[in-house]
């Protein structure tokens, strides 16, 4: 039977009495000759009758847990926290507040933006733990700039400052779950990708080394709790920056896809199909400056402008790219047709009619207030179907109008 303490004494003594005998010494007849059986139980008689010293509490280590995470790392002064349930607290400064194992303690995490979207959770690709299973790189949650952390005890305060924050969760659940939170968008799927392109930042380099936006990152897929839609989110290390993308700001048919390599094109809505090197040759004409562009005349300006702003579709993405390519990691340790390459093709079909109920995306990081007359706690009267609203007539707080005086009220002789 395991151990049913994770740690302390109480694991340190089943290791120590599993698997060995006991062993009992020989009993020996005293020196003394008048040794007696009474002798003998009055000798231990007088020892129970003795006071003893009181046991101490017996330390079975912290209860259930849901992740740790390590303070002072690698000084002396290296401490693991025990974490238990979290709460967003979502007034200013965002923070995630810790319950930890042991009464007194609580543990805060100040988020660095008061805005959810703002904020991304990060986890390696699974080339890091190349024996390992790719679904439990999710257990170690990193964060790529320093964030505040203040842990607290009975004591005062242990720890108050920024360091670069690694939680290591004991469930893939609760990882997903917290990082949902933090974010305020469901973490759908995760997928790991080689490199991640666009029109902007090519593939390769002009030395033939592939660079693109990003390379060996995992790219995760959210759905926004308040509006329902997808974003696709993945770390550009090369850029050393975020990129997110809302899936509707693409098309749903792919611009290229390759199942042998396992790439697939996004072409972004409102921009014309072309090959690559058409679109960087456009751009390369756009940057070029001539005398004749300040002499041009306005007509042929605007008549330019107009017909571009006809010829383009009704909706505009608003993306600085034309297109965005992805190559998935091959990893043979899944099964296969459950690679990421698939999920993510599956996935983005979901996506894509999920959030084509809905014509134009809705907006994010703004409030409503509630109205009564929405939740039903201030509703006008109706009449045929029409609401009427409140006239001063029906209550009788119609102003009063003063009369006008005649010439023979004033009193004085015409």
């Amino acid at each position: 039977m395991a151990a049913s303490g994770r740690s302390g004494s109480s694991s340190s003594f089943n290791s120590s009495s599993r698997g060995v005998p006991p062993q009992f010494d020989q009993p020996a007849s005293p020196a003394d000759l008048t040794f007696t059986p009474t002798s003998a139980v009055s000798a231990l008689t007088s020892e129970s009758s003795a006071p003893e010293a009181p046991l101490g509490p017996l330390d079975l280590g912290p209860p259930g847990y849901t992740a740790t995470i390590k303070l002072y790392e690698r000084t002396p002064n290296e401490t693991t926290v025990f974490l238990g349930p979290w709460e967003v607290i979502n007034t200013e400064p965002r923070r995630v507040v810790w319950q930890c194992s042991y009464a007194g303690e609580v543990l805060e995490h100040f988020l660095p933006s008061d805005h959810p979207t703002e904020v991304f959770p990060y986890t390696l690709h699974a080339q890091h733990r190349r024996f390992g299973d790719p679904r439990d790189m999710e257990l170690y949650l990193n964060f790529r700039e320093p964030h505040r952390i203040r842990y607290a005890t009975l004591n005062g305060v242990f720890h108050d400052e920024f360091i670069e924050v690694q939680y290591e969760f004991t469930t893939i659940e609760s990882s997903i779950q917290f990082q949902g939170d933090i974010r305020s968008r469901d973490l759908i799927d995760w997928f790991d990708v080689d490199v991640v392109w666009s029109d902007n930042h090519r593939r390769t380099d002009s030395y033939g080394n592939v660079r693109g936006l990003g390379t060996i990152q995992r790219m995760k897929l959210w759905r926004d709790r308040y509006s329902t839609f997808h974003y696709i989110t993945f770390y550009a290390n090369h850029r050393r920056r975020w990129k997110e993308y809302l899936v509707h700001d693409f098309e749903n048919e792919f611009r290229q896809r390759d199942d042998r390599h396992r790439r697939v094109q996004l072409n972004a809505r409102g921009t014309r199909r072309g090959s690559a090197s058409e679109s960087s040759h456009s751009q390369n004409r756009d940057r070029r400056f001539s005398a004749s562009s300040i002499f041009r005349p306005r007509q042929n300006s605007s008549a330019s402008h107009g017909s571009s702003s006809s010829s383009s579709h009704s909706y505009q993405s608003g993306l600085d790219i034309r297109y965005l390519g992805i190559q998935f990691t091959r990893n043979d340790r899944v099964q296969p047709g459950s690679d990421d390459y698939r999920r993510f093709l599956q996935l983005w079909d979901f996506a894509h009619e999920a959030d084509g109920a809905f014509d134009v995306p809705f907006p994010t990081n703004h409030v409503e207030l509630p109205s009564p007359h929405v939740n039903g706690t201030g509703l006008f009267p109706h009449v045929n179907g029409i609401a009427e609203l409140p006239s001063p007539e029906l209550f009788g707080s119609l102003a009063s109008v003063p009369e006008p005086s005649s010439p023979g009220d004033s009193g004085g002789t015409p």
